[in-house]
């Protein structure tokens, strides 16, 4: 025997399932910040890059030029200080272990202005902060 139409008001039909997907947390990467950058950048930072929050997830190797994940290998922090910037940039973790490096204002304008395609300036000179490009204008 029928009973006929069922109002559901305020409810769901029957069958139907509505289900809150949760947020999920930002991907940890697989940074190095060893002590002596989180001294620089502060423990609020450090760990916002250590979540997830502030990490890239590709990069370009400060060290070796070329492409790197951080979400798919070890990767390290290289912070680049002057007189008066710092530059945080990442690197493979086989390349460059996570570190401080000392450099001089020209170099370090050097380094940004050719991370943002500026072409026309100069490229930074001297000796390589790194040692990874002797005998050559640095790179890093």
């Amino acid at each position: 025997m029928s009973r006929g139409p069922t109002r559901t008001t305020g409810r769901e039909p029957p069958g139907l399932a509505t289900y809150r997907i949760p947020r999920e947390p930002p991907v940890p990467r697989m940074l190095d910040v060893s002590d002596e950058v989180r001294a620089e950048i502060g423990d609020e930072e450090a760990d916002r890059l250590l979540a997830g929050e502030t990490a890239p997830g590709s990069y370009d190797c400060t060290s070796c030029r070329t492409p790197g994940d951080s979400e798919q290998e070890r990767t390290s922090t290289v912070l680049f200080i002057g007189d008066e910037t710092a530059v945080l940039a990442f690197a493979h973790a086989g390349c460059l272990p996570s570190q401080v490096v000392k450099v001089t204002e020209e170099q370090l304008q050097g380094a940004v202005r050719s991370i943002s395609g500026d072409t026309a300036a100069p490229s930074p000179t001297g000796p390589c902060p790194t040692r990874r490009c002797p005998g050559r204008p640095c790179s890093a």
